[in-house]
């Protein structure tokens, strides 16, 4: 069952349970631009199932970085995100840094950041859009769709064809027209900084969620390229994802290869994975055969343009490091109190690092301690929030 618990400003600053995915019954968080809102969400009070259940209960969100932030989050609005939760601390201490692989830093710097929610979705949506001052990596996202790691995130519609045109009369990028037959139509495109989001069509007719001018109504699933299926689902598993749905191997005709970007007919096979509690959300793992790019995914630290990691909620996020580490999963740091700055930070973060280099990110509860010095070497601490 879900418990309810009062969450103060502060937690609403540090991003933790910002989305308030219940169980997953109870109303998205009415967030606003105002980081000192005070709320109360409903957080999972969790029966663990065994001693190695992590108890995973829900995608919190994926992180893109930008290089246009104000353009990037207009894009996304006109989607459906159109609830932000802004105001968090544009400076951070080391072990935060840390967290993200800066271990040379001794503070990182944001231009801008907000989590941008779709009312009335689906499921869960949650997009983490954040600019980087320092550090900031020019680099563009994958150009590819087939690319090792998070490729794309998939947009539910209940009526693509309208959406296509709409879309494409304001300017999106498509990578081809949309392909396949009613109910069962996909199309991709890109957005401001080319990241592949796969528009896909619902064969339930459904109204939309409302919002925007589009039909869409979630984000059913995130596309993550593998290198070895098998292996991916095995480690997946340690986090929680047990229900597991093969895609056999198969070959895609000319035209659908073509709606994925190629000029010749493409090979993959794969699984479709989920937790069976929580959000019940949904991870797509595909093994590409043809073509397949053995270019790994983006190194750390985690400040590269595109899609560049997965944030996992869990109720206690030392408890779940432990019990992963014991399983052989790999780690990027230690777990870093999240996000103010100060000893009252009740959450904290930590990244796991899949078998092709793919950033989870836990999100949970850690009990407050005191904030971790700075190395000798650093200045004073100083935590910066916007104007």
């Amino acid at each position: 069952m879900c418990g309810v618990r009062t969450v103060t400003k502060r937690l609403i600053q540090q991003l933790l349970f910002a989305t308030a995915v219940s169980c997953l019954a109870a109303p998205a968080l009415q967030a606003d631009d105002d980081y000192e809102l005070q709320a109360t969400v409903q957080t999972p009070d969790i029966d663990f199932i065994s001693d190695t259940d992590i108890g995973l209960w829900a995608r919190f969100h994926f992180a893109i970085h930008t290089e246009d932030f104000e353009k990037t989050r207009e894009f996304y609005r006109r989607l459906g995100f159109t609830q932000g939760i802004s105001g968090f601390p544009l400076t951070n201490t080391h072990a935060m840094a840390r967290a993200l692989g800066m271990f040379d830093l001794c503070q990182y710097e944001l231009e801008q950041g907000e989590v941008m929610l779709f009312p009335g979705a689906e499921n869960t949506t949650g997009i983490d859009l954040l600019k980087w001052r320092v550090p900031f990596n020019p680099e563009p996202p994958y150009r590819k769709p087939n690319h090792l790691g998070m490729a794309y995130a998939t947009l539910l519609t209940a009526d693509l064809m309208s959406d296509y045109a709409l879309l494409k009369a304001q300017g999106v990028s498509f990578l081809t027209e949309p392909h396949g037959a009613p109910g069962n139509r996909f199309v991709f495109m890109r957005d401001p900084d080319g990241i592949y989001l796969k528009l896909e069509e619902s064969s339930i007719p459904r109204p939309a969620s409302g919002g925007s001018q589009t039909h869409i109504l979630g984000m059913p699933y995130i596309g993550i390229n593998v290198s070895d299926v098998k292996a991916s689902v095995r480690f997946y598993e340690h986090f929680g994802y047990s229900s597991v749905r093969w895609i056999n191997e198969q070959t895609l005709s000319a035209a659908e290869s073509a709606a994925w970007g190629f000029d010749h007919p493409v090979r993959y096979r794969g699984a479709d994975i989920a937790i069976t509690r929580g959000d019940h959300h949904r991870l797509r793992l595909l093994q590409w055969l043809e073509p397949y790019d053995p270019e790994p995914a983006y190194p750390p630290p985690i400040n590269h343009k595109g899609i560049n990691r997965l944030a996992l909620t869990v109720p206690d996020v030392e408890r779940a490091t432990r019990i992963l580490q014991a399983q052989g999963v790999p780690f990027l740091s230690e777990v870093a109190p999240c996000c103010s700055g100060t000893d009252t930070d009740t959450g904290g973060i930590v990244h796991a690092i899949d078998p092709d280099g793919v950033f989870l990110e836990l999100v949970g509860n850690l009990t407050p301690r005191p904030v971790p010095p700075q190395p000798d070497h650093c200045p004073p601490l100083e935590i910066r929030y916007p104007d």
